[in-house]
């Protein structure tokens, strides 16, 4: 055999294969923890990896939001080649001229805009007088619609809490990946402890059976009264039969969640073991509004939805904006030095303009108070629908932490019961072998002490998956898990 050790978030997972090619058929054995499984599944699923696409995606529409007050510059060109028949020369004159239209604008904060331009021409490239200039400044600032810091940053706020959005997103499918899988893995280690009380019960019925044969040859025991713990150890057999074939079907559901090779033979290394949890509820409360991200997406959401009421409503008003300008007519210059002389023309020769414009809406248009209207009225849904959130967060955490509480109450007297059936079950055989009880009363008791034992395995499991939908409850499920959502987006 042949072993093999891969390195999955700092977890060490160790797989052993057979070494020959001529049994490539056989299924690998993995030997997982918990914490394994989840570092596994977090790297193979396939919904993960598409979250993860849409991330990329997402970053850049934050990239392009935030560049909306940077500078941007546009340049346009021109290139003219002429030919004119000069009819008084009787000849063919050329002309030749290139064009170039540079603009930098940048938008301001405050939802006014300023450009600065410049006209420029090459004509004629063989003579002196080459290169004309024309440049220009306009500015234009809006006084009452689109006007203000507000109003003019808030695509730019609401793409900025739409990414915080995107992120608590993605920290909700992780958390459900991780839910899942321990959901799988627990179930299959469920079914394992069955196997495993399914065996050793049988076993004791065999072994029971030994000592029936005994006690007939001894004379102490009827041959007929052997028949009941036969046909005991055929039920058993049924029994585990039944459960093995739970436990394949348990092993594939967890495969899948895991993303792996199906014929892989998982083989779960983690104990059962409780650590007794007494959590108190209104820090529980706290925790969970704080943060579940169901709850912080809606406090964004309704965040943004004001911003959206705010833009309808300055849309309302009258568009009303101050514009200035500046501008100088060309100049005849030579090619060089030209472009700063060029400029400076804007304050020697230049011609200069303030004003105010106004626009007043048709009142016939109801378009601008339809979004308004429908803005509003989001509003007032994205609030209800926050207030039953909360309401319903609340009754989440109470239900949690009771069910923590009763869980753990569940597991002590299952202990206590399995081990009353152990007790049970062993003085009911010290009493057979003096001819005091019957194989049926021991079958009856054996299967008592299956049922105890089925039932403490399955207390400590749900007390486990208790805490684990605490966290979920809660919000804590990555801190839980240890988990960094930075490094899962990349």
């Amino acid at each position: 055999m042949r072993i093999v050790c891969i390195f999955l978030a700092g977890l060490m997972v160790v797989l052993t294969a057979p070494a020959t090619r001529s049994d490539q058929s056989a299924a690998l054995r993995l030997e997982l923890t918990l914490a394994e499984s989840v570092a596994l599944a977090l790297q193979n699923n396939r919904l993960l990896a598409h979250a993860r696409l849409d991330r990329v995606v997402q970053k850049f529409d934050l990239r392009v939001a935030e560049d909306e007050f940077w500078p941007d510059i546009d340049i346009g060109s021109a290139l003219d080649y002429g030919i004119a028949w000069e009819a008084d020369q009787r000849r063919l004159e050329y002309d030749e001229s290139a064009f170039l239209f540079p603009v930098l604008t940048v938008r301001l904060p405050t939802g006014g805009a300023f450009a600065v331009g410049l006209n420029s021409a090459f004509r004629d490239f063989g003579t002196q007088d080459a290169y004309t200039a024309s440049p220009s400044l306009h500015f234009v600032q809006p006084l009452l619609k689109g006007g203000g810091v507000e109003v003019a940053t808030a695509n730019l706020r609401n793409a900025r809490r739409q990414e915080e959005i995107h992120v608590l997103s993605f920290k909700a499918a992780v958390i459900g990946i991780v839910n899942s899988v321990v959901s799988a893995y627990r179930s299959f280690i469920q079914v394992q402890r069955q196997v495993e009380i399914s065996a050793r019960s049988l076993q004791r019925a065999r072994e029971q059976l030994d000592v029936n044969r005994f006690l007939i040859q001894t004379g102490r025991m009827a041959e007929n009264d052997a028949v009941q713990t036969e046909a005991d150890i055929a039920t058993r057999e049924l029994n585990l039969t039944e459960t093995q074939n739970r436990l394949d079907t348990a092993r594939l559901s967890l495969i899948n969640v895991l993303d792996i090779d199906s014929r892989t033979q998982v083989e779960p290394t983690e104990a059962l073991t409780i650590a007794p949890v007494s959590p108190d509820l209104s820090h529980s409360l706290d925790t969970a509004f704080a943060r579940r991200p169901d709850y912080l997406q809606a406090l964004l959401f309704l965040e943004n939805i004001k911003t959206n009421v705010m833009v309808a409503e300055n849309n309302r008003l009258w568009d009303l904006s101050l514009g200035a300008s500046a501008s100088a007519s060309g100049s005849q210059q030579s090619f060089r030095g030209t472009l700063g002389s060029a400029l400076g023309d804007v304050v020697n020769r230049g011609v200069y303009g303030v004003g105010l414009e106004l626009s007043i809406p048709f009142y016939g248009d109801l378009t601008r108070q339809q979004r308004y209207v429908r803005a509003h009225t989001a509003l007032q849904q994205a609030e209800h629908s926050l207030a039953e959130l909360r309401q319903n967060i609340d009754i989440e955490v109470r239900n949690a932490v009771r069910d923590v509480e009763v869980r753990l109450r569940q597991v002590e007297l299952a202990q206590r019961a399995r081990e009353l059936a152990e007790q049970k079950i062993g003085i009911e055989r010290e009493k057979l072998t003096v001819g005091l009880s019957t194989n049926f009363q021991l079958v009856v008791f054996e299967d008592d002490l299956v049922n105890a034992q089925n039932s403490e395995v399955r207390a400590i499991i749900a007390y486990l998956n208790a805490l684990t939908a605490f966290d979920r409850t809660l919000g804590t499920t990555l801190e839980t898990w240890k988990i960094d959502i930075t490094r899962l987006e990349d």
